[in-house]
């Protein structure tokens, strides 16, 4: 009876966030390596540095703080930092990475300037939460005799469907988006690959990482985007091929993460567990460099 209450406490707690964090996995990472190909990995840091203005957005035009409202108005922040760094890039010579850090430092300037000026502080931000997300506190609790499914965090949903997005759009357009990658230039003038495509990658990239911004929080996101591509391209042979190691791969080295970060007072000898975004995005870290390094011993001529 204990072990199958332990089990049973055991999936309470870790079990919706392990599940949330390999859904935001799947939504950030698949199309994260398609901005890896394109030397864009950064564009993911610009879209978590972006959503702070439109979360004040969405305040100042409800007036509450409804979860739709804050998403509508991150999502379309995040969208327009991707297009206004798209611009700049066009109409300046700057290089891609230098016109990313003014679109979401300007930008995130604007979502401070807005909480000091229209009164918008009562939006009640967390830095933690923002930095961090909420893994911690994502439980199932189900409803006495209700259905299995009220139980289910609200932020699992939307990770569910955002992953499942993510999916679809890589089996419809692997072609057209592989070549994108690789050859705009000849994509768009052979038409393989049109500029609505472009832009509709571009905005499930932002939706992908806003769905995940309220669990994983801005730092993991990041993390999540680059990391598990990086891992997987020094033994790739394709880009299907890549996409599905950088799954296997991020999904074994989060749950590590994650594990490490419950167990830290056995393992580490601290007081309490730590934080398992960060931790997770420590050893999504490591594990780039390694991964190359590997590489040398894995690949090398006999």
């Amino acid at each position: 009876m204990s072990s199958a209450l332990a089990l049973q406490s055991t999936l309470a707690v870790d079990a919706p966030a392990l599940i949330a964090l390999l859904c935001a996995l799947v939504a950030c990472g698949t199309l994260g390596n398609f901005l890896v190909l394109r030397k864009e990995a950064m564009t993911g840091d610009a879209v978590a540095h972006a959503v702070l203005p439109g979360l004040v957005a969405g305040f100042l035009i409800t007036g509450t703080r409804s979860i739709t409202a804050m998403f509508v108005g991150a999502a379309c922040a995040g969208i327009a930092s991707i297009l206004l760094a798209n611009w700049a890039r066009r109409t300046t010579r700057l290089e891609p990475g230098a016109t990313l850090g003014i679109v979401f430092t300007g930008l995130f300037a604007v979502g401070v300037l807005l909480l000091e000026t229209q009164g918008a502080r009562q939006v009640d931000l967390d830095p933690e939460c923002v930095l961090f997300g909420s893994l911690e506190t994502l439980f199932y609790s189900p409803t006495l005799n209700g259905a299995w499914y009220t139980g289910v965090p609200r932020a699992l949903w939307t990770l569910a469907a955002a992953a499942c997005i993510a999916l679809i759009a890589i089996v419809l357009f692997m072609k057209e988006l592989s070549l994108l990658a690789f050859d705009p230039s000849s994509a768009r003038h052979l038409g393989v690959a049109p500029r609505w495509l472009e832009r509709l990658f571009l905005a499930l990239v932002s939706a992908s990482i806003v769905a995940s911004f309220e669990a994983v929080g801005s730092v993991l996101v990041i993390g999540i985007v680059a990391c598990p591509a990086l891992i997987a391209a020094p033994h790739a042979r394709s880009v299907t091929h890549q996409i599905t190691l950088s799954m296997i791969l991020g999904s074994i080295i989060a749950v590590l993460g994650y594990a490490l970060a419950s167990h830290a007072p056995t393992l580490f000898g601290t007081a309490t567990a730590l934080n398992s975004a960060g931790m997770i995005a420590l050893v999504l870290a490591i594990a780039v460099p390694m991964s190359h390094v590997a590489k040398r011993f894995i690949h090398r001529p006999m």
